[in-house]
């Protein structure tokens, strides 16, 4: 079936129009979901800001606290650093709509990163607005569905597509502005620097793309190496860390990042 052209029926008019006039108040949050809802339905909405080499900064979030605390006050304690899309924006991802499935490496859902977050939550899709704000700084605003829901469509995420500009500059007309500072490059450091003191060079950054979800084929792939040779510098590194899993893994890294 042919992906269908958005168009701006009254009803989407009216969702622009309302949305525009909510800029600078407290009712943007709702304006803006009502704008995306008339493309695609979701269960969640968070936006957070990406300054660089600094902590994530919570705008919005229409979570309970339980999901709060582990999608938002955790995850800015250094478990953010293994995200797709936060990973997308750092490598340089041109800003536009994209759905974390298709950013993820094959073997993202066997990560414990994916078992800690998405599945004690239980987020089944994501959607991803890539926004830059300005040089490095970014605003991300995710769209999630729960494992119930169907996943996000082809044609959702091109009309997401298609009325990116309107999103993205509303979001950075309400949003954007400088960030609070925040000691520059701490958690960026803990990640280079996990393991670094026993691990060699290689087996630090075979790590380090395990614990983003990586397989041992892609990771082989990625660094240009044999499947063989990757789960030698695991196997070593695994030793050197005291550890037998990638859950163990996991659990060492984020206390490292909170540490």
């Amino acid at each position: 079936m042919e992906n269908k052209v958005l168009t701006l029926d009254d009803g989407r008019i009216q969702a622009v129009a309302a949305l525009l006039e909510s800029l600078g108040s407290d009712r943007f949050p709702t304006a803006f979901r009502q704008l995306v809802r008339s493309i695609c339905s979701f269960d969640s909405l968070i936006a957070t800001r990406y300054p660089a080499n600094q902590p994530p900064v919570s705008l919005f979030h229409d979570l309970d606290d339980v999901q709060a605390a582990i999608t938002v006050q955790f995850y800015a304690t250094g478990p953010y650093l293994l995200d797709p899309l936060y990973l997308a924006c750092k490598g340089g991802s041109a800003p536009g709509a994209y759905r974390l499935l298709d950013l993820a490496p094959e073997a993202f859902y066997r990560s414990q990163y994916y078992r800690a977050f998405y599945r004690s939550i239980r987020i089944g899709d994501e959607v991803g607005l890539l926004i830059r704000e300005g040089g490095s700084d970014w605003i991300i605003v995710s769209l999630a569905r729960g494992v119930r829901q169907t996943r996000f469509t082809e044609q959702e995420l091109m009309q997401l597509r298609q009325i990116f500009p309107i999103l993205s500059a509303a979001v950075l007309r309400h949003w954007g502005g400088k960030p609070e500072t925040a000691p520059a490059g701490l958690l960026e450091d803990r990640l280079e620097s996990f393991g670094a003191d026993i691990l060699s060079p290689r087996e630090a950054e075979i790590v380090r793309l395990i614990l983003q979800g990586h397989s041992t084929p892609s990771a082989a792939a990625y660094l240009g190496i044999s499947e063989g040779t990757v789960k030698v510098h695991r196997h070593h590194a695994y030793a050197k860390l005291g550890i037998a899993s990638q859950a163990e893994l996991f659990s060492l890294a984020t206390r490292h990042f909170v540490g």
